[in-house]
């Protein structure tokens, strides 16, 4: 390679127009610029050659980085070989404070010509960037040098502060450059070679000298020449680059640099005919500032007049179909995630989030930020084409992600929890593009829970439905990362959105959480109505929008139940229709002794089932659940077990209200078919529930205690053989918890629990002490599904809560033909419904049928046995 290089060097030089050659013998020449002014002159001081040299002659007190530089009209490296020659003597020894730097090219003048400013283009010099003391060459890149070729000459051992060299440079078409010495014998001696095929904007070359303020005056040059092939530009500026930086700003860069600034008059952005109220200069690009603020979402065309380069080529120009697009909310999307790289299976063991772009316009990165539980992190200006997918990973793991698609990072290193957390991108106005608040519990599989699998979004139409939009990855590397996921599929939004508690913070505000991300039409005007408010107010407080924060004209009342109403159809991201469970609320009080009470114990559940604990507020008081917390209690030794906090968040619960606790939310829903959901919370962990016998005690924030309650296993309702899953209830919510005989045994025509809901052996109403009844809805049923009479409803009301049923349905001949209840559980009060059916599922003939009841109670008495009768017609 070193030798053909050395065989395409000595090809003759072809020059075209007119090179450089300048022995300053006349002076320095006008086209010269020197910044700051007044550093340079062309002196008899110490001569390189001739009478005259360039010499640096200002002579400073403080330390200086001068430059003086000359325009290269025309200069193409990429058509011609091209060589620089020049003759230098630095009269002191090199240092990271004094150096030199010869710039062969460059894009920008000499106020912009040294290491760290925005210029780009090539330099030979001593300690430009490194502090080896080497001639080098180096490439900067919008300021950023780097060493591309580190010469054999040390500069202090090789040329040292008394001689003069003499510095050849050359570089040929492809990109092949070659840097030489003049020795003694006044014959190049090649010292160093390398390839490196950038090119950048050839407009100027000059030098730079960095010096202390004891070492200025000791930088000479003499007899530059640089010969290639010169072509005179002609060509009139043009638009290199033009986007929108704001919703009213436009960022423009030329492809070289105008002669002056352009004015706002030489500016139109159609339609609308606007021309910029400021225009704001940067070298070659501009930036373009608007009073109006545009539509997003939409193309412009910018036209321009008369702007002319510095070698008086003008232009008028129309720059057409420019789009002005921001992220909104669903614009941009998260897809995938992987919170637990280890275990590795077939992926780089590396944390990353997918984004796609559903936007229907290419999308800046540098227009939002990330947003991980309480941190926030930056990208860089990238550019995500509508309908990709980016992967978003920590800097240091970037070059991992090789062959996988596009990828970008933040501006410090993020990390994913393993167990959950919230995800968010936001634009800048902090309005939420799309966020997730996952959990390890999404992982369907427990094994791929363990590390090593991601997360994937089932449907992208529906990105904010949250859990049952997700899934862990069924591709077999473990994740799809920068692809359409694994698990792609039809998954439509259905859920409802819910309203199930409204929250004052303060008399002049009500927060109102939401069961899912919600549309931005919850906090416009007119939507919420409070009789006797005007709501001056109303805007998201959660970075999921998932919850709002009302503000009102006046201030609340204490111990005053107010009502809000939805004054306006209000949905979520699919379209689904808000509903408010309850519309009450108020401020809440301080609790006293049994304002709240424990109300259903479940503590030996079923296999696959979950504890839980119910409480009722038994009293008129509106009660904040986040004030409470509750714990279990060793009878023996009076020890208690972890202080569990009932709600991580302010909740009210209004008079006659019921909350329950779990650990295992879903478990106990699906378990019990007298449930109440929205009343069920799930927490991370509930107090120690022991099979035998236990203790809770419920206290308020100041310490008091608000209810006792004491539990043991033989509680439970005489007659059952089996008590698992079957919950303990209060019968009377104004006798004490520890009394023994103030539980029983959920029923079973309960299904053995009622959480959320009046338990089915309470005592909530005036039961006689008289006899039991039965009661039929209708003397006949019609099964023939028009609506009217499909079924007949048996009521049954009893005289005390501990009861066993037997209900039975003969036909006309005597026959057992339905069996609805066998030693079933109940309480006082019991409805069981007939749908005109067999044993087998089968629906009956017309006829009459006898409805046969017998309830056994545990004291002893003599069963009592009820009959009726009932037509069965179509």
């Amino acid at each position: 390679m070193r030798k053909v290089l050395f065989i395409v060097f000595l090809i003759p030089v072809m020059v075209f127009g007119q090179p450089v050659s300048e022995n300053f013998e006349d002076g320095i020449p006008v086209r010269w610029i020197q910044y700051p002014c007044g550093r340079w002159s062309a002196d008899t001081i110490s001569p390189l050659s001739g009478y005259y040299s360039l010499h640096h002659s200002f002579d400073n007190t403080e330390p200086g980085t001068d430059r003086i530089a000359f325009d290269l009209n025309g200069l193409k490296p990429s058509d011609s070989v091209t060589v620089w020659k020049f003759s230098i003597r630095h009269a002191y020894k090199p240092s990271q404070n004094n150096n030199w730097a010869f710039f062969l090219m460059s894009d920008r003048g000499p106020s912009d010509m040294l290491p760290g400013n925005s210029v780009s283009g090539y330099a030979l010099g001593v300690n430009i960037e490194s502090k080896n003391d080497s001639l080098c060459l180096c490439k900067l890149v919008e300021g950023g040098p780097v060493v591309i070729l580190k010469t054999s000459v040390n500069w202090e051992e090789d040329i040292g502060v008394d001689s003069v060299a003499t510095l050849i440079v050359r570089r040929n078409i492809e990109g092949f450059w070659q840097v030489s010495i003049m020795n003694e014998d006044n014959e190049e001696v090649t010292v160093g070679e390398t390839y490196d095929p950038d090119l950048f904007n050839c407009w100027w070359a000059g030098i730079m000298y960095r010096y202390t303020s004891s070492q200025d005056c000791k930088l000479w040059i003499d007899d530059i020449s640089i010969s290639g092939h010169f072509e005179p530009d002609r060509t009139a500026p043009d638009i290199d680059t033009v986007y929108f930086t704001g919703k009213g700003a436009i960022h423009l860069e030329f492809d070289e640099l105008l002669y002056e600034s352009p004015g706002p008059e030489q500016f139109k952005l159609m339609p609308g005919d606007h021309s910029p109220d400021e225009v704001i200069s940067n070298g070659s690009s501009y930036d373009l500032y608007f009073t109006e603020v545009f539509e997003n979402k939409n193309y412009y065309s910018l036209y321009i007049k008369g702007l002319c380069d510095r070698y008086g080529n003008c232009c008028d120009r129309e720059t057409d179909s420019i789009p002005l697009a921001f992220p909104s909310t669903g614009d941009l999307i998260i897809t995938e995630i992987m919170p637990d790289p280890e275990p590795p299976v077939n992926l780089p063991a590396c944390e990353y989030i997918e984004i796609l772009n559903v936007s229907g316009f290419d999308m800046n990165f540098e227009d939002i930020q990330l947003v991980i539980n309480d941190k926030t992190f930056v990208f860089p200006r990238f550019i995500l084409h509508n309908g990709d997918y980016v992967i978003v990973s920590n800097e240091t793991d970037i070059s991992r992600f090789s062959g996988y698609g596009s990828v970008v990072n933040t501006d410090k290193q993020f990390s994913l929890s393993n167990e959950g957390g919230l995800i968010v991108l936001e634009n800048y106005g902090n309005e939420m593009i799309h966020g997730i608040e996952y959990e390890e519990g999404w992982f369907a599989n427990s094994l791929k829970a363990d590390g090593g699998w991601s997360l994937e979004m089932i449907d992208t139409d529906f990105p904010f439905s949250g859990e049952l939009n997700w899934s862990d990855s069924g591709d077999n590397r473990g994740g799809s990362p920068g692809m359409q996921n694994s698990v792609q599929g039809f998954n439509p939004d259905l859920s409802v959105p819910v309203i199930n508690n409204i929250f004052p913070s303060d008399p002049c505000r009500i927060q109102i959480p939401f069961s899912e991300s919600m549309d931005a039409g919850v906090t416009g005007e007119g939507r919420w109505n409070i009789d006797g408010f005007e709501i001056t107010g109303s805007y998201f407080t959660g970075r999921l929008q998932r919850e709002i924060e009302l503000k009102l004209d006046d201030s609340l009342s204490e111990a005053v139940i107010y009502e809000i109403d939805i004054a306006a159809e209000m949905t979520d991201m699919a379209g689904n229709i808000l509903v408010m469970n309850d519309n009450r609320f108020g401020l809440p009080l301080m609790t006293g002794y049994s304002d709240l009470v424990i109300n259903e114990i479940l503590f030996d559940p079923l296999p696959g089932g979950a504890e839980f604990i119910e409480l009722y507020n038994r009293s008129g008081k509106i009660i904040d659940l986040y004030d409470h917390f509750i714990v279990s209690c060793n009878t023996e030794t009076s020890d208690t077990g972890k202080i569990i906090w009932l709600s991580s968040f302010h909740r009210c619960l209004m008079p006659g209200g019921y909350y329950v606790i779990t650990d295992g939310r879903e478990a106990v829903i699906n378990s019990y078919t007298s449930s109440q959901p929205q009343n069920i919370t799930e927490l991370s962990s509930i107090p120690s529930l022991p099979d035998k016998s236990g203790s809770l005690l419920l206290f308020n924030r100041s310490m008091d205690l608000v209810d006792k309650t004491e539990y043991y296993a033989d509680m439970h309702f005489s007659l059952l053989s089996v008590t698992g899953g079957v919950s303990l209830e209060r019968i009377d919510s104004f006798l004490p918890g520890t009394d023994h005989a103030n539980w029983r045994s959920a029923s079973a025509m309960s299904g053995y629990a009622t959480p959320g809901l009046p338990n089915s052996c309470g005592n909530y109403g005036d039961i006689s002490s008289g006899s039991a009844t039965m009661k039929l809805s209708s003397r006949k049923i019609s099964p023939d599904n028009d609506g009217f009479e499909d079924f007949l409803i048996i009521e049954i009301d009893l005289p005390s809560d501990e009861n066993i049923l037997e209900l039975y349905i003969f036909n006309d001949m005597g026959y057992n033909v339905r069996k609805l209840a066998e030693n079933k559980t109940a309480g006082y009060n019991s409805k069981i419904i007939w749908d005109g059916c067999d044993n087998n599922g089968n629906l009956l003939t017309e006829g009459i049928y006898i409805i046969w009841l017998k309830v056994i109670s545990p004291e002893g008495r003599t069963p009592e046995v009820f009959k009726d009768v009932c037509a069965l017609v179509y």
